[in-house]
């Protein structure tokens, strides 16, 4: 990436283009049911979750569900 201070590496020009992205305005994707956009198609699937209802992260210790697996790693 040639953005100042940034110094990611991409071996895959779309994973760079989709990068850069992150570092300017541009917001393609958008959300139906909230209107919230994201800079990546990825950000948009995983903020989905959300008004779907998935949890598949489960903690075993109570039971308590996760629509993200980071988010089990901090409870």
């Amino acid at each position: 990436c040639t953005y100042p201070n940034c110094k990611k590496t991409f071996s895959c020009i779309y994973n760079l283009r989709s990068h850069y992205r992150i570092h300017s305005t541009e917001r393609p994707f958008k959300c139906d049911s909230c209107q919230q956009s994201f800079s990546r198609n990825h950000d948009l699937k995983r903020h989905q979750k959300i008004h779907l209802g998935i949890k598949p992260y489960r903690c075993t210790k109570c039971d308590r569900t996760f629509g993200r697996l980071d988010a089990l790693k901090r409870h």
